[in-house]
């Protein structure tokens, strides 16, 4: 009996395994380089170096449902701690890549708190101390436009016109190329650094005044 006893247990202790293996989801991995998270719009793009050249994949993130932990796992992070550089494993359910993410691993190494993007300046309203700029991304295959709103401080932003190094009179207009060195600030992208890099192709201006600032 004793004998019989231990066999039907283990029979069903090998049962619960098997339809706990069964039933538990598999995890799909992809490591890379962040290369763009914006916190608004819940989602961050991932550069992998695939054989025939980077690949950008698009997530879906939140600050309640994606969990954010070193490889460690013992370090408490939120998606506010994802930066644009930082080397990082999203970890998705299978097949079910285009859902929010339930966990995300930060590799321990520095990234700058500085995100930036480089596209054509489309819209400036300097009373209002805004501007949007359109950049071109490629996913996957496919290019797109994306619009990317900003605020800047005019007693804070430094800005220069390529290939000079030294702050400059801030002259925005519609058609500029432009780099945007910005951070996160209260669910603002807050505008830091702007580099010109060629002339405005429209007459209209919008002028306003710099300084410079000690990081």
């Amino acid at each position: 009996m004793k004998i019989n006893s231990l066999t039907v247990l283990f029979a069903v202790m090998a049962a619960g395994l098997t339809a706990y293996a069964q039933q538990a989801p598999v995890m799909h991995h992809v490591s890379g380089e962040i290369g763009w998270v914006d916190l608004q719009l819940g989602q961050l793009e991932l550069n992998v170096e695939a054989p025939t050249g980077t690949k950008t994949t698009a997530y879906k993130i939140t600050q309640n449902e994606t969990r954010v932990t070193d490889p460690a796992d013992d370090k408490f992070l939120g998606v506010r701690d994802l930066r644009a550089g930082q080397y990082v494993t999203v970890e998705t359910v299978a097949g079910q890549q285009d859902k929010i993410v339930p966990k995300i691993i930060v590799e321990p190494m520095p990234a700058s708190e500085f995100q930036q993007v480089f596209g054509v300046l489309k819209e400036v309203d300097a009373a209002a101390g805004t501007f949007v700029v359109e950049e071109k991304v490629r996913i996957g295959q496919v290019e797109k436009s994306r619009m990317s709103s900003f605020v800047y401080d005019q007693e804070e932003v430094v800005v220069m016109r390529s290939p000079g190094k030294q702050p400059v009179e801030l002259v925005l207009k519609p058609g500029d190329v432009v780099k945007v060195e910005f951070v996160e600030r209260d669910w603002k992208q807050l505008a830091r650094h702007i580099t010109l890099y060629s002339p405005a192709a429209t007459s209209t201006t919008i002028t306003t005044t710099t300084t410079t600032t000690t990081q």
